[in-house]
């Protein structure tokens, strides 16, 4: 079982010869932040949608046999995703991506987790409170990102996701009470790579960038306390 990666929103108002959906990308940032702050929050309390990991939402105003359809087709290049449909009427679609459709599409897309993906241990209302928390919290929503614990401190790294569709990371460092010690903004990214491996002691925080090619010259990121 794959932990979920990212949906992704299309719309489509015809289909090919074969019957194929004619699809194309409409959210704006603004749009993909509240979309991915969802899948942050439901990331974070390790929710499955299977053996896949990212989910393809397509609006369409074609006839389709049910109005919410998951696609039985696997794409044995990309098996990793899914096709869904949601078949809407005429005017949402042409108001489709607009500000004032954003809580409706949310709620669509709560329709089709809870119908296709809630499950004993991640059930429908689980799944809701995810959501209702990503949109309500919106560029202040918190997600725990990574961890680190000693016999005498703790060091938590939470994301958050701005309207810009960058992130703004936030350091917290607690004693064994859970007494707060230090809290510190991280510098906006659009990457994760330079949150690697936490480095922890009485009174010092370190975070090591990942390493690969692109982070060879980062320096870690230090806090004393």
């Amino acid at each position: 079982m794959k932990i979920i990666q990212d949906i992704r929103l299309y719309r489509s108002e015809q289909r090919s010869e074969n019957g194929v959906f004619l699809t194309n990308a409409f959210a704006s940032k603004e749009l993909n932040a509240i979309i991915h702050r969802i899948v942050m929050k439901l990331r974070e309390s390790e929710f499955s949608l299977g053996e896949f990991d990212h989910l393809y939402v397509n609006f369409t105003t074609c006839d389709t046999p049910q109005r919410i359809m998951l696609s039985e087709n696997v794409d044995r290049y990309h098996p990793w995703y899914r096709d869904c449909s949601v078949r809407i009427g005429e005017e949402l679609y042409q108001r489709l991506g607009t500000p004032e459709t954003y809580l409706h599409i949310v709620g669509m897309i709560g329709e089709v987790l809870t119908e296709y993906f809630a499950a004993e241990d991640f059930d429908g209302q689980k799944i809701r409170s995810c959501i209702a928390e990503a949109w309500e919290q919106g560029e202040q929503m918190l997600m725990v990102f990574k961890m680190k614990i000693t016999a005498k401190r703790k060091a938590v790294i939470y994301l958050r996701y701005l309207d810009s569709c960058r992130y703004r990371p936030l350091l917290r460092v607690y004693d064994p009470e859970e007494q707060l010690l230090l809290e510190r903004d991280l510098p906006q990214m659009l990457t994760l790579d330079a949150l690697g491996e936490i480095q922890l002691s009485m009174k010092k925080v370190t975070i090591k960038p990942r390493k690969n090619a692109f982070t060879e010259k980062w320096k870690p990121i230090v806090f004393e306390y």
